[in-house]
């Protein structure tokens, strides 16, 4: 029995040489080979990126991340943000005791931004001022009595890499009823009843015709219009604070999300790979096969056990949809709201189809963490589609969350 036993630990002991063997050499072989899997592959360096070639001259810079500091498992900010912002509605206190648990679990010190309810008597502003938009710009590619088409300013890229501050300007004032009347703000209680026939925009500025058949995601609703208002409050809350520093970094989220509890890890991992001059980071998305693009080269080598656990990419964004979770460069903040707020593309559509084209087509230089580190839990009623339950059958899980999704 004695010699049994010797023998069968003995077998043990050769089978863990032999895994901790491959391992070494798994290493030793990645090591030989790191200089060309850091090489940025030519797909990266070709057209077939979404962004301008110019784009990426634009200075902004990541949150400096160094391998010797490894963020603790519960690091405040995540481990990459010097801001973050929570975006919800202030009756849905459902959802914001849940965020409670979750802020303090991730040691989070975020700023709550109150969401403009989608019957505030703003909302009605903002609709009367696209139906007035619309009637004075065409459709793409059609010309209206004026001759007027769809140009985007030429000094947006200027403007995002300057310091100065932003005045209100275009669909800023747009929750005023008129000129005249100032004095009418956002905070108005009285009540609203949004404009029914009114379709969400596709590309720069093309207005499908109504139908009455037409889905959902295509009909510009008033719960749409507050999200997008509520959004655009919390970047320009970013972009306005005092003491700026250009390498800020913000995270924006909604009250209906889970998040890896090692999130600050697999970010503090992921963040080393962004390039320069990066605008925009989706830390959850829906509705696109976000690793359609190669993922970017690791600037350092890992150990083979620890890229496994590690299974957070991140890959040059394709066409994300939900807004759920997102990081802003302050650059990128400030370009993306010059593109929010420009009249003819303003609140014409769902905000998330309008973060997906503005990367489409190049405007936006952004990228996603696959497979997502936040996502919608949908345990809750929805706040853009009611009556819808708890939104679109889009479904993912993490690893291992901080409710357990």
């Amino acid at each position: 029995m004695v010699a049994s036993l010797f023998v069968c630990r003995a077998g043990v002991t050769r089978y863990i040489y032999l895994v901790l063997g491959v391992l070494v050499l798994w290493s030793s072989i990645l090591a030989l080979v790191s200089p060309q899997l850091r090489t940025v592959p030519s797909f990266i360096r070709s057209h077939r990126l979404p962004w301008k070639e110019d784009h990426s001259v634009v200075p902004c810079h990541a949150k400096k991340i160094t391998p010797e500091s490894e963020p603790s498992p519960s690091s405040a900010q995540l481990g990459i943000a010097s801001e973050v912002y929570l975006i919800s509605l202030p009756w849905r206190q459902d959802r914001r005791r849940q965020m409670e648990h979750l802020r303090a679990s991730k040691e989070i010190n975020w700023t709550v931004i109150d969401a403009l309810d989608p019957s505030d008597i703003a909302i009605s502003h903002i609709f009367d001022r696209i139906v007035s938009q619309r009637s004075l710009q065409p459709s793409k590619g059609h010309l209206n009595d004026i001759g007027s088409v769809f140009h985007w300013p030429a000094d947006i890229n200027a403007l995002a890499a300057s310091t100065e501050y932003l005045e209100s300007s275009g669909s800023d004032l747009w929750t005023f009823s008129d000129t005249r009347d100032r004095k009418l703000t956002a905070s108005s209680s009285s009540s609203v009843s949004p404009h029914p026939n009114i379709t969400c925009a596709t590309q720069d500025h093309s207005i499908p015709p109504f139908k009455p058949s037409l889905p959902d995601w295509m009909a510009l609703t008033a719960p749409k219009i507050s999200c997008w208002y509520s959004h655009v409050s919390a970047v320009r809350q970013f972009i306005d604070r005092g003491n700026t520093n250009p390498e800020d970094v913000a995270v924006f989220l909604e009250d209906d999300i889970d998040m890896e509890k090692d999130i600050e890890i697999r970010m503090h991992n992921v963040w080393t790979y962004l390039p320069p001059g990066w605008d925009m980071v989706f830390l959850g998305h829906c509705w696109s096969n976000e690793s359609f693009y190669s993922e970017l080269p690791s600037p350092r080598v890992m150990s083979p056990l620890y890229d496994l656990l590690t299974r957070s990419r991140i890959h040059p964004s394709y066409s994300p949809r939900c807004t759920h979770a997102y990081a802003l460069s302050l650059s990128g903040a400030r370009r993306l709201l010059q593109h929010l707020r420009y009249p003819p593309f303003a609140y014409s559509r769902a905000l998330d189809q309008a973060f997906s084209w503005l990367i489409e087509s190049g405007r936006l230089r952004a990228f996603s963490v696959v497979p997502s580190v936040v996502i919608q839990r949908k345990v809750l009623s929805s706040d853009i589609f009611p009556g819808s339950g708890v939104g679109s059958a889009w479904r993912e899980r993490l690893v291992d969350g901080v409710f357990g999704t």
